[in-house]
């Protein structure tokens, strides 16, 4: 685990492979910004954002049925519409959407019928670490966002309120969790650095088991973060 300065100097010193750079780009714009909204939704979920309907907007009082019986347009169109109330609160209120994306493909590969927990199938409770979740008041099959919001909420992120880089990047290493044999080989962990130039090999080829020699091909995600920085699609606040 680094301190504030040591992750942000990773960041900064972070060269995207050559050979990694189209892969890079099609995981950004195939699996994370085309399905940016339903991470959004998912951030909303964890603020507690309420729907209003054009009906709570434009009335004081519940409108009566038979005004509503009396105006078929009114009630089947203008009412029938709902909006998000989004708005009301900035971009970096919550957990970055794009925390969530990153999370989403290194435990699934962007696969919207796995849990973010750890890549399970939805269509049954988790069976690796974390097991037996979601707890969520009902038994499979799930939803990927019920599964997500409850993922989130088990480690605390949702209680979090400041996100710049350093807390950005050590939820994400502690979101895999914190190998003491990356440490003690001196090795940065391929969850964040992998297809740089800040991780060449060493990894875990299956679960507690550690070779100096293994190669973790997966994209990290500070790796594809800062791809994202460098095509203007976020800028995460340094502190």
């Amino acid at each position: 685990m680094a301190t504030d300065l040591e992750y942000i100097n990773l960041f900064n010193n972070c060269t995207i492979s050559p050979l990694k750079s189209a892969e890079i780009s099609r995981i950004i714009d195939n699996k994370i910004l085309s399905n940016k909204s339903r991470y959004q939704a998912i951030r909303n979920k964890l603020l507690n954002l309420t729907e209003y309907t054009y009906r709570n907007a434009c009335f004081f009082t519940e409108p009566e049925n038979s005004f509503l019986e009396k105006n078929p347009k009114i009630a089947n169109s203008f009412f029938s519409r709902s909006f998000s109330d989004t708005g009301l609160f900035s971009e970096t209120s919550g957990i970055p959407w794009y925390f969530i994306a990153c999370v989403h493909y290194r435990e699934s590969n962007s696969d919207f019928t796995k849990h973010l927990h750890n890549g399970d199938p939805l269509s049954g409770f988790t069976r690796q670490h974390p097991a037996n979740r979601p707890k969520i008041g009902h038994g499979p099959p799930f939803t990927f966002e019920e599964s997500a919001v409850d993922a989130l909420k088990l480690r605390g992120l949702d209680k979090e309120t400041i996100w710049s880089l350093p807390k950005v990047l050590l939820r994400l290493e502690q979101y895999n969790g914190i190998a003491k044999a990356y440490q003690n080989n001196k090795i940065n962990s391929p969850y964040l650095w992998g297809g740089s130039n800040l991780y060449i090999k060493g990894g875990f080829p299956r679960d507690h088991v550690f070779s100096l020699d293994y190669v973790n091909k997966q994209i990290g995600t500070a790796v594809i973060l800062k791809a994202m920085e460098n095509r203007g699609i976020i800028n995460i606040p340094r502190q």
